[in-house]
Parts: C-alpha cells; structure tokens; sequence
C-alpha cells in the first residue's frame, strides 16, 4: 500500500499535475499547439535521444536481450492493432492512431523514473529502461511517423516525412561518436543538458494543451479497447515472452513493468504534427495514463512475487 501511495504521489500526480496546466493554460492564454509539438519533436526529443545514448554504457548482449524483448512487443501489439481496426472497421487514420498508440508506450517520462524508484537505482534496471527508451525513440521515429504521416497521404509522402525527422540523424551520430570514443565538448554537451530538461514539461504541457481543445466524441469502446490491450494484454505477453527468453531476476521484472505503461505522449505529439486523429490519440494518452496508477501497482506486485 505504501508503494502505491508512493508512485501515485511522486511519479503520477506531478504528471497530472503538468497536464492539468497545460488544460488550464489553453483555455486562458490559446497556445499554439502546433509550435508546442514542434518544440518537441524537433529540438526536445533528439536532445534527449544524444544525451541518454552518449551517457548509456552496457554490454552488448545486454542490448541486444532488450532489442529482441522490445520488436517482438511491438510486432505483436502491431497485429493487434491491425486486427481490432478490421473488427470495427476503422478507417486507415483511426488505425494508424491506434497501432501507434498500442505499439509506443511511455517509457521515458513514466517508465525510466518507476524503474528507478521500485529498483532503487539498480544500475541494471536503470539501463534496461534507458534502452527501451532509445529503441522506442527510434521505432517512433521512423515507423510511428510513417504511420502517422500515412494516415491521410501516401506512403511516398510518409517516407520523406520520416527523413525529416531530426532524431534519425542525431542517433546515427550520437552511435558513430560512440563507437569512436570520441569525447564531446562540454561547450555543446551543457546546452544540450539544458536543452533536454524542457522535455517532460513541454510534453506534458502540450498534451493538456491537446485536451482542453478537444470534444469528447469518440465511442467509449474506441478508448477503453486500446486502454485495455495497452495496460493489460501488454504486460501479459512482456511476461510470457521474458519467460520464454529464459530472463530473470531484476532485468525480468524491469522488462515486463517497463511494457506496462501508458501510451507515450509522443502519440499524441506525433498526431497533432501531421494530422492523424489527434483528438483520438490525446484521449487514449490520457486515459491511460489515469488508469495506470491501479494496473502499474499490480503488476509490480505481481512481477516482485514471480522474479
């Protein structure tokens, strides 16, 4: 009870508690949330990309564990999606939302601190969630934008939307200037620190900001459906795939929390962006970040008696 209490006070509530000034902010002072967006996605999230890759050092197998845990997650939530959106006959922009919204879970904002604080800092939990972090940023980057992006226009359209992403690039230089231990100058390295910090914020922000413009419209069972899948059947099949993979211990349990939770705001960000339901994917961030409070608690519950 006292780790409920804990995660909900200082992990949840001072997410909510961003959200909520971003709800209040746009009805008072109308922000543009396009610019918001862009902030994000274009300065924010390729700074924090190069910072946690260039200060991330594990072994390779480690990796590569985690890499093989995280794809075979997101392949499998990716025919999920495509099979609920044949069951309601979605149109192909309320699927593109949909799958991004099952595939990419928050697992820089909500899941890094969680590992952190149910792990006490074990460096190994720390770093399979860093990990997850990169692999999503990069699978959001190229295959959420595409999705994105190709909900309402054409695959060629969508590839040259990927190409512009800038965290495509910083990841490819950010892994060559590691390769090549190439130290970086604090010159640039502080302001790309400083620049990094603004990221949860603006995030957050722009999410309450997306919601307070939006009409309830959408069909409960649109919602709770990739709610559901995203809180529930995701930490089930984390579960049986790390038990599969032979994974134990702290890692195994890492793994399956880092799955659990919500929908990353990135979703959202990336729907506003390019105009892809973006009043679908706000609401299926929302909610289940809300519900995750209740889900998270049990599985860690669950996960801490199992490993």
């Amino acid at each position: 009870m006292g780790t409920f209490f804990y995660i909900l006070i200082n992990i949840l509530l001072p997410i909510f508690i961003l959200i909520a000034v971003g709800f209040v902010a746009q009805k008072i002072l109308k922000f543009d949330i396009r610019t918001l967006t862009r902030l994000n996605i274009y300065i924010f999230v390729p700074s924090v990309l190069f910072l946690k890759i260039y200060e991330t050092n594990v072994p390779f197998e480690f990796f590569f564990q985690v890499l093989v845990y995280i794809l075979m997650i997101q392949i499998i939530m990716m025919l999920i999606g495509i099979g609920i959106s044949k069951l309601f006959s979605y149109k192909k922009s309320v699927r593109s939302a949909l799958c991004n919204s099952l595939l990419f879970f928050n697992s820089g904002n909500y899941g890094l601190p969680l590992v952190d604080l149910v792990f006490n800092g074990d460096p190994v939990a720390v770093a399979s969630q860093v990990f997850i972090m990169l692999i999503q940023n990069i699978t959001t980057n190229t295959w959420g934008v595409f999705q994105a992006s190709s909900g309402n226009s054409s695959a060629k359209k969508a590839l040259r939307n990927v190409l512009k992403m800038p965290s495509i690039y910083v990841i490819s230089a950010v892994i060559l200037v590691k390769i090549f231990r190439i130290t970086v100058p604090q010159l640039l390295l502080i302001p790309i620190e400083y620049t990094s910090r603004g990221f949860i914020a603006i995030a957050l922000i722009t999410l309450g900001a997306q919601l307070a413009d939006i009409k309830i419209e959408i069909k409960i069972r649109d919602i709770l459906t990739p709610v559901f899948i995203r809180l529930v059947i995701s930490p089930i099949l984390g579960f049986l795939i790390i038990w599969a993979m032979g994974i134990r211990g702290v890692l195994g349990q890492a793994l399956v929390i880092g799955v659990s939770t919500p929908s990353a705001v990135n979703t959202a960000l990336l729907a506003k962006e390019f105009d892809n339901e973006p009043a679908y994917a706000s609401q299926i961030v929302f909610a289940s970040t809300l519900l995750s409070a209740l889900t998270i608690t049990l599985v860690i519950y669950i996960t801490g008696m199992i490993f």
